[in-house]
């Protein structure tokens, strides 16, 4: 979330990369009911969420890393 929320010129692209890929190597290696689990708790933690652009970002966040499509 905070890679995704950051300025580009917060963070450097190939340290975003290098944090990013293993963490999608990992979801990648889950069955697709555990990708769906995963997906579930993201949601549901985005409820506690206050900040609206935080809480909309946690919201695409299964979309976006993945976890919605299948491999």
């Amino acid at each position: 979330m905070s890679i995704d929320l950051a300025e580009d010129d917060d963070i450097d692209p190939d340290l975003a990369t290098d944090i990013i890929e293993p963490a999608a190597a990992l979801l990648r290696a889950l069955s697709e009911g555990d990708r769906q689990a995963l997906a579930a708790i993201i949601v549901e933690v985005s409820e506690f969420e206050s900040d609206p652009v935080r809480k909309r970002s946690m919201l695409q966040l299964p979309e976006e890393i993945g976890l919605l499509e299948k491999w």
